[in-house]
């Protein structure tokens, strides 16, 4: 019986869910950090024109600046859940 055919093992299918859901974390945080360079650009250009930021902007600014700050935390906890996986797993070899 060749070595493809057995059976996982649960830590196996355990190490092949981290695996995979550290690509997701990965693929997730590259979208993440290409939607914050171009937030990053917006904010300092409409800082190089204070007079034009109206009630509205400052709004929109606050609004992203919130939407940034959770979905930090977000990574944070994903990253947390993550690490305690994996340190369970390194105990049980």
């Amino acid at each position: 019986m060749s070595e493809s055919k057995l059976p996982l093992t649960e830590e196996a299918i355990k190490r092949d869910k981290l695996s995979s859901d550290f690509i997701n974390l990965c693929d997730d945080f590259g979208k993440f950090s290409e939607e914050c360079a171009f937030l990053f650009d917006a904010f300092a250009a409409v800082g190089r024109e204070p007079e034009c930021i109206t009630e509205h902007t400052s709004e929109g600014i606050r609004h992203l600046c919130y939407w940034l700050k959770y979905q930090v935390i977000g990574y944070r906890e994903r990253i947390d859940e993550m690490q305690d996986c994996w340190r369970a797993l390194k105990r049980k070899q």
